[in-house]
């Protein structure tokens, strides 16, 4: 079996799937641009060529209708390389819709389209109105985007886009389940709608837990210290977390929260800490790329809270058996934190809530331990990158099987 994906570039999660991937059997190949594709988050790590197992093609990005990155030399790439699978996420399934050759040499060489989806931020079609009003658009600083004539008429102008590529995918690979809900709306059968989760590396963490499980912590004991791991930028909610703390300092004067991460608002935040005349209680590590030095961290502490956007720091936290506090993240959430069972879910926006809910678990070290085994279990048992590997390979082999059958 041969899959051909394409990405702006390679976070060190897709390369630890796609490198277990190819350990299972799978040929893949990879296209990437030269450098590191603007649609990729300010700061999110990509890694380089030479850390992946598998081959990498390197291609010149180029703007569409949309202003959307695509590559300029895919249709012969694809030509050359006759993979038995082309998988595709946003923007770059949007070639299909706009490259006529494209299509025809996908037919030509009997290659499936499989697109990648987590979904975030996709509306149910024909509710565009209704599910922008409950659920506006930001960008990374928080500046409002679903707003405004032009917005709505380029969401409409999307959703057909969208209501095309899927009803002529041969299937949908989704890391949230709350895609069986919503894809099947823009005329795709529910069952070419595989749920593959997402992981990170969890068998390089799984081994640091091991191996760090007789260490003395890192930091001073402190069985009030919150943990928050991402990079800085507003849309993480950070400023959020910290106005909930000081809440909860008020009520654990020896209370702690261990920022770690870096980005444009490191000194913002430091700046809040200050203001609050919480300093003292806060410690910005800056950014850590080092997966020992995070599981030190992690260990260190006994509440993880994510408070906007992301997903995959979530996994970092379960694998190192802590309970997790959330909000809206990016729909993953849903799959990995279940309320009272290994964490709480918090109103979006809602500091007096998450303050509440931080505290809860302060109060209650049983409740605490118990919600954090049970974050360990799911890992172990469910997300993982060994069981997420087996999902994309049955996903595969069923979107192969149902287009030949």
């Amino acid at each position: 079996m041969k899959v051909l994906y394409v990405f702006g570039g390679i976070p060190p999660y897709a390369n630890a799937l796609l490198n277990k991937l190819v350990d299972k059997g799978v040929e893949i190949v990879v296209v990437i641009p030269p450098e590191k594709s603007a649609m990729i988050g300010k700061g999110v790590k990509v890694i380089d060529r030479e850390e992946a197992n598998y081959r990498v093609i390197t291609d010149e990005e180029k703007k569409g209708v949309l202003n959307k990155a695509g590559f300029k030399h895919l249709v012969s790439i694809l030509r050359d390389e006759k993979p038995d699978i082309l998988v595709a996420g946003w923007p770059f399934f949007l070639q299909y819709f706009f490259q006529p050759r494209l299509r025809k040499v996908l037919k030509e060489n009997n290659t499936k389209f499989v697109m990648r989806e987590i979904p975030f931020q996709v509306p149910p079609y024909g509710k565009l109105g209704s599910y922008y009003r409950e659920h506006p658009v930001f960008d990374e600083d928080m500046n409002l985007l679903s707003d405004g004539l032009l917005f709505c008429i380029r969401q409409w102008f999307v959703a057909k886009i969208r209501k095309y590529c899927y009803s002529h995918a041969d299937g949908v690979l989704v890391y949230s389940s709350i895609g069986k809900d919503i894809l099947p709306t823009y005329n795709i059968p529910e069952e070419m709608v595989f749920v593959t989760y997402n992981a990170n590396d969890s068998d390089e963490l799984l081994r640091i837990r091991e191996e760090l499980a007789g260490e003395e912590p890192c930091l001073p004991r402190n069985s009030r210290r919150v943990i928050h791991i991402g990079r800085l930028v507003k849309w993480k909610r950070v400023d959020l977390l910290i106005d909930a703390f000081s809440r909860v300092v008020r009520r654990f004067p020896d209370a702690e929260l261990l920022v770690v991460g870096d980005g444009p608002e490191l000194e913002n935040l430091k700046k809040q800490a200050r203001d609050l005349k919480i300093e003292e209680r806060v410690v910005f590590t800056g950014g850590v790329y080092d997966n020992a030095t995070i599981g030190r961290y992690l260990l260190a502490s006994s509440v993880y809270v994510l408070a906007g956007m992301g997903g995959l720091s979530i996994n970092d936290a379960m694998t190192f058996s802590l309970p997790v506090i959330c909000s809206v993240c990016d729909g993953t959430e849903h799959d990995l934190v279940g309320d009272g069972v290994n964490g709480f879910l918090f109103r979006e926006n809602d500091t007096a809530d998450l303050s509440e809910k931080i505290i809860a678990l302060f109060n209650d070290p049983l409740l605490r331990a118990r919600m954090g085994e049970r974050s360990f279990e799911i890992i172990r048992d469910k997300v993982n990158l060994d069981s997420v590997s087996d999902r994309y390979i049955a996903a595969f082999k069923s979107i192969l099987s149902l287009c030949t059958g």
